[in-house]
Formats: structure tokens, sequence, C-alpha cells
């Protein structure tokens, strides 16, 4: 019971903690759409560079692939937390400007059902959007400023099921599973433009949107062992696309600066409407992964995932508005996990000898397309995971580091050079003399 209330009180702290003082992302390509997709993943997988759809794990929640939560051991929940940092060095061919931000990465619970059946609940960011871009332009000896302003973030509060449809031991498995992800969120995005000329009236747009509505995710895993010191995992996944609901506040209205230039005095209101119901069409999208491990050790993985943003729109008073800047994007990505010491169980084994050691890469294309350019990324990962050696249980400390380059110079555009790292923690309770949510004879 002590254990239980540990959990329901660290969950508060970390939620309160993170959703209302995380500063989530500082990148100018976030105004497009609903921001910057955080991609599904837990810490330990993100060090394989996110190569995580056929890799089913019973110490860790694999969120990318809900196939794998019937996994989990009976009388062994897992209890998963994690946050995450950037730093960027944005620069274009004239400036630079460095920013780094910190926020909640997940915290969500896995519950065996039955001995071939997980249940997962969480939260989780699902996009995030940050940015403030100022631009100027001569005309007729006056100049003109454009300024955007974007912040918020949608989340995801996520129930996810898996089933172990075919289980013949140690041999053969084969899984299905689904991510109802209810998304809640607001974004303010803002526009303007002023004149030098204090005669000239300047004109802002203001646009806030409020997303509520569900998404949802289907999985598939396979797992075979095909010999004693080879065993083969095939994962794939499908994001069904949704129409979620979305209501919009617009405001637009002509105004000058007083005297101070910062104050503005409002003239007159140019359009101006609230609460108008409409839809986000998200996409849909695939992903597809295979892996092997060697003798217990060594994990070698690797996965294609691919989503059509070319198909996202937002329909508000009957106007559907298709953004322009949002394309296909694709993602090859491949990891090695390493374990050295797989026989290693005293207790006085080192943590470098019983930890577990990951190195990952990933490249292709993002969802953005500007200045006839469609913006490339990719990243090198490293990660770890420590045993909590004296808890006597699978629990587990996880640290992922990402190194990556997003965007480009070229055509005026802008190049983020960023610095990933993230933190997380699984735990859980020793899988023969502390089991957790199993009714006891004596007490």
């Amino acid at each position: 019971m002590l254990k239980i209330r540990f959990i329901l009180f660290f969950t508060a702290i970390i939620g309160w903690c993170g959703f209302n003082a995380q500063s989530l992302n500082s990148s100018p390509y976030t105004r497009y759409g609903l921001g910057d997709q955080v991609k599904l993943s837990s810490t330990p997988f993100i060090g394989m560079g996110g190569a995580s759809i056929s890799l089913a794990n019973f110490r860790y929640i694999n969120f990318s692939n809900p196939a794998t939560y019937g996994t989990v051991l009976r009388y062994n929940p897992i209890f998963d937390a994690g946050f995450m940092g950037k730093t960027s060095h944005l620069k274009t061919d004239l400036n630079t400007l460095n920013s780094t931000t910190v926020a909640l990465r997940n915290f969500s619970l896995l519950m065996p059902l039955s001995k071939k059946t997980g249940f997962v609940f969480g939260l989780m960011p699902y996009s995030n959007t940050g940015y403030e871009i100022t631009n100027y332009e001569d005309n007729a000896g006056d100049t003109i400023t454009y300024s955007f302003k974007g912040a918020g973030s949608v989340n995801r509060l996520l129930f996810g099921l898996g089933q172990q449809i075919i289980n013949k031991g140690d041999s053969i498995r084969f899984s299905a599973g689904v991510n109802a992800s209810y998304l809640f969120g607001t974004l303010e995005k803002s526009r303007t433009v002023a004149f030098q000329d204090a005669s000239y009236y300047n004109t802002k747009l203001l646009n806030k949107s409020i997303v509520r509505g569900f998404v949802f995710d289907v999985g598939l895993h396979y797992y075979e062992k095909i010999s004693n010191k080879l065993t083969f995992q095939l994962g794939a996944t499908a994001k069904l696309g949704s129409e979620v609901k979305g209501f919009q506040d617009f405001y637009a209205y002509n105004f000058k600066y007083s005297a101070d230039g910062v104050t503005e005095l409002g003239k007159d209101t140019v359009n101006y409407y609230e609460d108008s119901e409409g839809i986000f069409n998200l996409p849909k999208g695939f992903g597809i992964g295979a892996s092997v491990t060697l003798d217990r050790k060594i994990t070698l993985s690797a996965q294609y995932e691919a989503q059509n943003w070319q198909s996202y729109s937002e329909t508000f008073d009957s106007i559907e508005y298709n953004p322009t800047e949002l394309t296909q994007n694709y993602r090859f990505s491949y990891g090695m996990e390493f374990i050295p010491f797989i026989e290693e169980s005293s207790k006085n084994s080192s943590a470098i000898k019983l930890s577990t050691y990951r190195v990952g890469f990933h490249h292709g294309t993002t969802p953005y397309f500007l200045e006839d350019t469609h913006l490339k990324q990719y990243g090198i990962s490293f990660g770890i995971s420590i045993p909590l050696i004296s808890s006597n249980s699978t629990s587990t400390v996880s640290m992922a580091f990402e190194l990556g380059k997003m965007g480009t110079t070229q055509n005026g555009l802008i190049e983020d050079n960023y610095f990933n790292f993230n933190l997380g923690f699984s735990l859980s309770p020793h899988a023969r003399f502390d089991r957790w949510f199993k009714k006891r004879l004596y007490d």
C-alpha cells in the first residue's frame, strides 16, 4: 500500500511540475500546423535512434508499438517517468541564436490485466509551438516590420491495450494492440505589420486555437526464437488519421504605438469571432521495423516510418486551410543495444557491469517544405540504462543523448543544430518477492 501511495504522490508532483512550468520549444518551424511533433517513445529506446517498433521488453514501456504491452509480466506493473531537454544553435546566413528548453516527456503506468494482456495509461506532450520571428522590409523610404509569435502545446492523455494472440512459450509469440490518445491543448499565434512612419496605422492578427479530440494508432508484433542464441522480432504500426475537434478565436485590428513605442493604441477592429467550431484533420502514417538479438547480449534494430502531412488541413467557418509548407515526411532509424554481462547477478556487482548500453542513428525528411526546399534531419544518439541494484527489481534509470541537425541555411532558411538530453525512470517490483496488485491470503 505504501508503494502505491508513493507512486500516486510522485505522479502528482511530476505532473504539476512538468505541465505547469515547462518550456517546450523555440523552433521557428513550429509555426506550421500543430507545431513540432514529439516522438512517442520512452527514454531507453531514444538511445537506439528511436528504432523501437519491433522491440518488446518486459522492463520498459514501448509506446511506439502498443502490441508490445502484452509482454508485461503478471503482477509486475511498470511505472515510467521521463524528462527531456534541448539546446539549439539556430543560424542563418547572417545571424545565430542559442536557446535551451526543458520539459516533461511522460509519466505513465503499464498494468498487467492477465498473463497475456497489458494496459497503459499516461500523460505526455503530443506537439509544441514556440517561436518569435522578425523580418524587415524597405518600402519607399519607410521600414516595415513583420513580426510572428507563437506559443503553446498540445498534450496527449494515452490509453493503450496490448494482447498476445498466439503464445507458444519462448518459441513464437504474436500480439496486437491499440493506443487511444485524447489530445488537448491551446496554441496562440500572432502576426504584426508595423510601419516606421508613425502616421500609418499598424495591423495585428491574433489567433487562438483549442484542440480537443481522439487520435488512434494500432500495432502488430511478432517474436520468434530461431535458436538458443538467436531471436527475431518484427513490428508494424499505423496511425489511423483523425478529425480532431477544434475551437478558434480570431481578432484582427489596426493600431498605433504610443510615445513609448510599446503600448498599442487601438483604432479599428477589422475582423473578430469567438469559439468558432471546426476540425483539425490529422494525417495517416505507418511504420515497420525488424530486430535480431544475438546470445541475449546484442540487439540490432532498424525501422522505416512515413506520414503524409501534405493532407493536414484546418476547417473553420466552412473554410478549409491547407498549409503549403507541410508535406510528406519519412525517417529511417537504426540502433544497437549491448548488455555486456547478462549472466552477472551478484548484489556486489558494479553498475557498469549490469548496465545496458545503446547507440543509434536516424535520417530522413521533415514535414516542412519552404523556399522550394524539403528540409532534412539526421542525428546520432547514445544511451544507457542503469539498474537500481538496491531495489532487487527490474527498475532502472535511463539516460539518452542525441546530437542532430535539422534544416539548412540555403535560400534564407534556418538551420537548427541541437543537443537533446533525456532522463527516464522505469520502476517495477521484484518479479518474485515483491509483486504488486496481487491478492494475498495473509497480510
